[in-house]
């Protein structure tokens, strides 16, 4: 470490604020500054877009780890991309800072270790990865997005280490009882030595542009800004899907990247999938979701039926249509395509040909239905969502942005009595919601089987009852389940 003076480094050590800006050159903003010199033992903050919520996290971890040798830090995330992106930015923080760069002596996808023996560790939503810790910082991100049982599972940490803390920090989401919202709440109300709370709508920030900002809320719906920018809980009007609906099914699985499956199954492929695609165009990202019947290794009632799942989704903005084709392709060579649903109104006529022909050279498909995306469509496909969501039938990965979309899917009312659902433009993107809706198009539900219960089974439970397996797999060489989607455009090599 570059040497600096005893006092300023006693300095650094007792007071956030002084860390931030002497040892990593990263000034908090006084916003920031009031929740990093707070003594409150849980911290919860309600944020707005770019408030700077990440940055002041990844220096509240670094600090704790930096003024307490041997600290331990657990970072949990709603998801494997918020937890590493977070990490990233504590890595960030401390390589590029002259005098903390020589403390760092390991940096891996979910681990930086200082010299001083201070640990930051970083994981997806999962009781499997918290249970077993002792650390002195608790820091839940997104918080609104985390599971309760995640939640229950993860306070405990805290209690063995004298002097611990917890700092949650999310944008507004989820019911009035979820644990973010009441302890916030509680902070909010009667802020005391053990609870305290911030509310920082996007003007918070010094950076925001206030002319800026008063545009955009005259041209955009209540809601959306309520929620987006002034970070406020907001009612259900209008709402297509109910936070009840969408939590009620949601669990922290993990998702099954292409590579994992194909290491496994290498050129077998029997895990059989259905496929949706939604191609964007200037705004919007190409978008894949896969869905599949779970293998839930008899942990749940077979008279209740098959449970269906999301075994992988993913999606890239401003990402050249032939790249995305090859990226399909890459999901193809692991997983078994049975059906692929793939919008051709808009952008989508011309990729989904292409897309058929090379799926095809690959020989990683069964077949691909060209789908024209209209009201209709989209009425059957997430009506159908929305009964299997009701049912316990379908289980969603707890992905922020793809939860985010479905909470902003509206429907309105036209003359003729018919729905007009959509995702206005005003709210975000629809792509991750139409991709799983073309994919649910290609799904027959099918009775349950009575399979032989694996003891000792890692595993989630969802709000309704579905018991989900953390290592959650599709059933093998399951093609009962598919079906070629309704009003689809005809493919005379399948089927």
């Amino acid at each position: 470490m570059t040497r600096v003076d005893r006092e300023t480094l006693r300095a650094a050590r007792r007071d956030p604020e002084v860390f931030a800006r002497v040892l990593i050159g990263a000034e908090l903003w006084p916003h920031q500054r009031e929740v990093a010199r707070s003594t409150a033992r849980y911290r919860a903050i309600c944020a707005g877009r770019q408030v700077g919520k990440s940055r002041l996290l990844a220096v509240l971890c670094l600090h704790q780890a930096f003024s307490t040798p041997g600290s331990r830090v657990l970072v949990v995330s709603a998801g494997e991309v918020a937890a590493q992106r977070l990490l990233d930015e504590v890595a960030t923080l401390a390589t590029s800072s002259p005098l903390l760069a020589g403390s760092v002596l390991d940096e891996t996808k979910s681990q930086v270790t200082l010299s001083n023996g201070s640990t930051i560790m970083s994981v997806p939503a999962s009781q499997r990865q918290i249970r077993g810790w002792a650390v002195d910082l608790l820091v839940p991100d997104e918080a609104g997005f985390i599971d309760p049982d995640i939640w229950r599972a993860a306070e405990p940490v805290i209690i063995a280490r004298p002097g611990s803390r917890v700092i949650l920090c999310s944008s507004p989401w989820g019911t009035a009882d979820h644990f973010f919202r009441v302890l916030w709440a509680r902070g909010m109300d009667a802020p005391d030595e053990m609870y305290a709370s911030w509310h920082w709508p996007s003007s918070t920030s010094p950076l925001v542009d206030q002319r800026l900002l008063d545009e955009i809320r005259a041209r955009e719906g209540d809601d959306y800004f309520e929620r987006e920018y002034l970070a406020k809980w907001t009612d259900e009007a209008g709402a297509y899907f109910t936070v009840e609906e969408i939590e009620g099914a949601t669990a922290d699985y993990h998702l099954l990247p292409p590579d994992e499956v194909g290491q496994v199954t290498r050129h077998a492929r029997p895990y059989i999938v259905a496929a949706g695609v939604d191609w964007g165009v200037s705004r919007d990202a190409n978008a894949l979701c896969l869905v599949a019947p779970l293998d839930d290794k008899g942990l749940n009632d077979p008279k209740d039926g098959l449970r269906y799942f999301v075994p992988w989704l993913e999606y890239a903005y401003r990402c050249p249509y032939g790249e995305w084709i090859e990226r399909i392709c890459t999901a193809g060579r692991a997983y078994g395509l049975h059906v692929v649903a793939s919008e051709i109104n808009g952008v989508g006529a011309y990729p989904t040909e292409q897309l058929r022909e090379r799926l095809a050279v690959v020989g990683a498909v069964y077949g691909v239905a060209g789908v024209w995306t209209d009201n209709r469509r989209k009425q059957a496909g997430f009506g159908k969502l929305k009964v299997m969501l009701q049912r316990g039938q379908l289980v969603l990965p707890r992905i922020p942005e793809l939860l985010k979309q479905l909470r902003s899917l509206e429907f309105e009312q036209m003359p003729g009595g018919s729905l007009r659902i959509e995702v206005p433009a005003r709210a975000g993107h629809d792509d991750l919601v139409l991709a799983l809706m073309q994919a649910i198009s290609c799904v027959r539900p099918m009775p349950g089987e009575a399979w032989r219960r694996v003891a000792d089974v890692d595993h989630t439970v969802t709000w309704l009852g579905v018991r989900v397996p953390i290592d959650a797999w599709p059933l093998a060489w399951h093609t009962a389940s598919y079906t070629w989607p309704a009003g689809s455009q005809a493919d005379n090599t399948a089927w």
